[in-house]
């Protein structure tokens, strides 16, 4: 009986991400949004892999085309009808759309919605509160998820060439967030949770993002990531060194010219396969 109460609460709670007004703020409707389904890709074959390359490419959501994924950016990340990316990602995981792992396990080792609260900065805080005799007392302070703190995304992927379809492709296998935070006066980072990219999809293709050319043809978080409508610079390639990061053997501007060495390297790859 429990968890049919827990089912049903999910399932109206859920309905609140894509609810629609009884006195709509427009003169049309948007259907092709709200009936959004993902495309199934093409089942890719082992014997059809002709090449591939798994890399990791890290997205600043701070950078103006990024944008669009990380605001609107209030308490709850909701305007309207619309969410940041963090936001959505935290209301689909709570909801029970798809699950968040651990980040720092290579496999997927899902993490309790406790842990989940708590990598997103969920805690009891305390502050020094002065009073009429010069002593100083402590109140307790509960600070709740903050979905801004999310900064930065590593989407993993594989680059795959299919030689039955004679394409080259990307498949966004997993995001990891990277939380930033200030703990004793120091701004510090740390990895708070990743999800199955394939499992998000659904959702992610029913939500829109805002388009700042045009209030009347909105693109969606699918839209963003199928089509590349991002800026992302890549911070990891599989290699002998036990997948080690480019910080890690590059410094400074270093670090963008092998970014783009990488970048550059499977363009190429795919410009030879073809004679003009």
């Amino acid at each position: 009986m429990k968890k049919v109460v827990l089912v049903l609460i999910s399932a109206l709670a859920g309905l609140s991400i894509f609810a629609q007004s009884e006195y709509p703020d427009s003169p049309y409707d948007k259907p092709h949004i709200a009936d959004k389904k993902p495309i199934i890709l093409q089942t890719i074959r082992y014997a059809d892999v002709m090449w591939s390359k798994k890399i990791e490419r890290t997205l600043p959501l701070r950078e103006k085309l990024n944008h669009p994924l990380y605001f609107p950016n209030n308490e709850t990340g909701k305007i309207g009808s619309r969410y940041s990316l963090t936001a959505l990602t935290i209301s689909g995981v709570k909801l029970g759309y798809f699950q968040a792992y651990d980040p720092m396990s290579d496999g997927a080792v899902p993490i309790s919605e406790a842990d989940f609260d708590s990598k997103l900065g969920a805690m009891i805080d305390t502050i020094p509160i002065e009073n009429e005799d010069g002593t100083v007392t402590y109140k307790p302070v509960e600070k709740q998820v903050d979905p801004s703190s999310i900064k930065f995304l590593i989407l993993r992927e594989e680059w795959i060439f299919d030689k039955q379809r004679s394409v080259l492709e990307p498949r966004i296998m997993w995001i990891t967030s990277l939380r930033e935070y200030e703990k004793n006066g120091e701004i510090r980072m740390a990895l708070a949770y990743k999800i199955y990219y394939p499992s998000a999809q659904p959702l992610y293709a029913k939500n829109e993002v805002f388009n700042p050319k045009s209030d009347g043809d909105q693109k969606t978080f699918y839209d963003i990531f199928t089509k590349r409508m991002f800026s992302s610079f890549i911070s990891r390639e599989t290699n002998p060194y036990n997948d080690r990061e480019v910080n890690m053997y590059k410094l400074g501007i270093e670090q963008l010219y092998e970014a783009e060495r990488i970048k550059d390297f499977i363009f190429k790859f795919e410009h030879d396969l073809w004679e003009f």
